[in-house]
């Protein structure tokens, strides 16, 4: 009597494979975000604390990890075992807490970031798209019926805390 044979093992196969590369171990390197720096000042600052906030997040459990070790150890030889274990572990979770919130602002900054994109790509097309009502248009209708819309030079709309394009700006003031 013969065994019927198996159609899934060499997906089995694959899947063992795959997740076996995926335990190997990456070099540090891999943790490192890339160095794509703007050459624009403005951007470059956020930019670079954007960087040292996702390094951050990417090794803070070596920080985490020799905090607990020394706190289990010098509570250990003070206190005893019991006060070393409990110490180690309270810091284990303080640490935990300050990488979520860490975390959580990396991932409001990523999201922040591509909203921003999304909206400049947004605006940037209507430009070049005659006849599209773009989101000035609307904002210039409110503002007009509100009447606090005021006229900067060469009669561009001026309105207080906005970030204007750099980039933009310096193209427009070369075809000029």
């Amino acid at each position: 009597m013969t065994l019927p044979v198996c159609k899934r093992i060499p997906r089995q196969r694959e899947y063992i494979v795959n997740t076996l590369n995926r335990l190997k171990p990456r070099p540090i390197r891999a943790f490192i975000p890339p160095w794509n720096m703007p050459s624009d000042p403005v951007k470059a600052v956020i930019w670079f604390l954007h960087w040292f906030l996702r390094a951050l997040v990417h090794f803070f459990w070596l920080p985490i990890g020799a905090m607990v070790i020394y706190e289990l150890v010098a509570n250990w030889l003070t206190g005893g075992a019991w006060n070393g274990i409990v110490s180690g572990l309270v810091t284990l979770f303080v640490g935990m807490v300050i990488w979520g919130i860490l975390y959580m602002i990396t991932l409001a900054a990523n999201v922040a970031g591509k909203i921003s994109q999304t909206l400049s790509d947004v605006s940037r097309l209507q430009q070049q798209m005659p006849g599209m009502y773009g989101l000035d248009d609307l904002f210039r209708a409110s503002d007009s019926q509100e009447g606090t819309q005021r006229q900067g030079p060469q009669g561009t709309r001026v309105v207080e805390g906005t970030i204007t394009d750099l980039d933009e700006e310096r193209r427009k003031r070369r075809y000029e």
